[in-house]
């Protein structure tokens, strides 16, 4: 986290800058009185960023890098090599934030949110007084409480983000090395499949009672509600690569016509009628034999390695999945069917080369 040392934090910089930033400053020192709910420091490092961004967005320059700082929490998390941390730095992907309400003995903190197409994670860091213990089964009783711009995300079918889930659970990954009843980490989040672009918008999420999961019910550990708001920077579109190779998936040759990739997420654009002759066969066939490995093509294409332009191979560690949630969609009217998922840390997308399904072990050139 950033560190209480304001002497020289900003670099040298046009008047006109400096103006503006005052100006931002002051309008969100405004926002924070009318808005008691969440504890910020005044003029904190928080702040300080949200300015520099703000004023960037009027047109000025400023070098990110003077003001976003990888903690120890996105750096395990996302395992950012050392190039990363310094490419990612004005990265609308990732946003500290560092909100932290308390209610009745339990301080619930909004550490990070991390965002990309189809998809938007929150950390949270719970404490607890010495009165009230956490195990592996404790969570939050309610987490429907999920609105964008102010309208509950599964207000009407119409204005949903198509395939939609939202949930709340434990961070396995970063609750592994620690053991404490009075630490935890959660992560809350949204997955969709639509074209909804979340840029821009402003998230609030409200999680209600602390509780413990039985065999048959849930116990409330601690009554509360714990609400956070915050504004999502732009979702930046993903890196088309033209691959238009065939590619064998278990038996089955089929054309993936491109690959959309972030540093975060990607989907595989496949040929429809070769790729839809997976599941005409498994209608039709119930023994599998030869090449047939008997899985959905979203198994088939599970991303395990990436191979970059230099030769490097990165294997990546799928014990505890990825950032988002992933799934298929056929798209019959463009000939496609679209296979989407996460990586479990951030890939170079500038470097990448070629991908490897791990359960039918095949190498895919995504590149020339």
């Amino acid at each position: 986290m950033l560190e209480n040392k304001w002497d020289n934090i900003a670099p040298e910089v046009p008047q006109d800058f400096h103006n503006k930033f005052e100006e931002t400053l002051r309008q969100i020192e405004q926002a924070d009185t009318v808005d008691k709910k969440y504890k910020r420091k005044r003029i904190s490092g928080r702040l300080l960023i949200v300015a520099a961004v703000i004023c960037t967005g009027m047109g000025v320059t400023v070098a990110a890098k003077e003001f976003f700082k990888w903690n120890d929490h996105l750096l395990k998390r996302l395992e950012p090599s050392e190039k990363q941390q310094e490419t990612m730095q004005e990265s609308t992907y990732i946003q500290n934030i560092d909100q932290s309400v308390t209610q009745n003995g339990v301080t619930v903190t909004l550490i990070d949110s991390v965002q990309d197409q189809g998809f938007l994670y929150a950390f949270f860091e719970v404490k607890t007084d010495d009165s009230i213990s956490m195990t592996d089964h404790t969570s939050f009783e309610e987490m429907t409480h999920f609105k964008i711009d102010g309208k509950e995300v599964y207000a009407d079918d119409d204005n949903r983000f198509g395939s939609l889930s939202t949930g709340v659970s434990q961070d396995n990954l970063l609750n592994y090395d620690q053991d404490s009843a009075h630490s935890k980490y959660f992560t809350a989040g949204i997955s969709y499949d639509s074209d909804y672009d979340l840029s821009n918008k402003t998230v609030e999420i409200t999680l209600k009672n602390l509780t413990d999961e039985g065999d048959y019910d849930k116990t409330v550990i601690t009554d509360g509600t714990w609400d956070f708001k915050w504004t999502l920077g732009a979702v930046k579109p993903p890196t088309t690569l033209k691959v238009n190779r065939k590619c064998d998936f278990g038996g089955y040759e089929i054309t993936v016509k491109k690959m959309e990739v972030t540093p975060l997420l990607w989907s595989l654009y496949l040929d429809y009628d070769e790729a839809m002759k997976v599941y005409e066969d498994e209608k039709n066939k119930f023994e599998y034999a030869g090449t047939d490995y008997g899985m959905d093509l979203y198994d088939r294409a599970n991303i395990d390695q990436v191979r970059y332009k230099d030769g490097t191979v990165l294997t990546l560690d799928l014990t505890m999945g990825g950032i988002a949630g992933g799934g298929e969609k056929q798209d019959k009217e463009n000939g496609v069917l679209i296979i989407r998922n996460s990586f479990p840390q951030l890939v170079d997308v500038d470097n990448l080369q070629a991908v490897h399904f791990g359960n039918i072990d095949q190498w895919l050139e995504v590149r020339e």
